[in-house]
């Protein structure tokens, strides 16, 4: 129970935090009369209002251009050191993960394909889709990209066996017959292939 006047203060106090600049007078701010960086801050100071130990920020720099994209992370960063908290983020973009994160969960058709820390993931992949991924990436101008073949498919369309199997390139008759379970690689490293150790 708070008065109007203390709603008010706490949430020019969060869109501060936030660095929203003249919080006082954005506070009364219609979202079409913000930027995309800004209404992303605005989502910010909304995770942060109950003080949680984990936020969950999904995507949290789609549809930004790169410079707001790192003011988000950095921000993102700084909030995390300061109030204490985790942050699970969920990312397409392997150059965020790569500089962001700790430990990576790679996902394909809802399941976890394989989870490591960032360097295993990206100096030694052990799931053929996580590989993909990885060789799907720029490396020099001019080089010809590896796509991963095939298209995901619908949660309603998944085949039996390994999800990934019509689109693997590592694929054997056993990866049709059942799905794999997550695998101990090494001691913090796992994936969901039964080929994983080939790879």
């Amino acid at each position: 129970n708070i008065t109007k006047k203390e709603a008010m203060d706490r949430t020019v106090e969060l869109l501060r935090s936030v660095k929203i600049p003249s919080p006082e007078l954005r506070v009364k701010d219609y979202p079409h009369q913000m930027s995309g960086g800004m209404r992303q801050r605005i989502m910010i100071a909304m995770a942060i209002a109950c003080s949680p130990s984990l936020i969950i920020a999904d995507e949290p720099t789609t549809a930004l251009d790169v410079t707001i994209q790192a003011q988000i992370l950095e921000l993102i960063g700084e909030l995390k050191a300061k109030n204490e908290m985790s942050i699970l983020l969920i990312t397409h973009d392997l150059g965020i993960v790569a500089e962001w994160a700790r430990r990576v969960e790679v996902m394909y058709a809802g399941r976890i394909v394989e989870k490591a820390s960032v360097k295993d993931i990206f100096l030694n992949p052990r799931h053929p889709y996580t590989r993909g991924l990885l060789e799907s990436l720029p490396k020099r101008k001019g080089e010809k990209l590896i796509p991963v073949p095939g298209q995901v498919p619908g949660l309603n369309e998944l085949p039996s066996g390994c999800k990934f199997a019509p689109r693997c390139r590592y694929v054997i008759p056993a990866c049709r017959e059942k799905e794999p379970a997550l695998i101990p690689v090494s001691d913090d490293h796992f994936s969901r292939c039964i080929r994983a150790m080939e790879i």
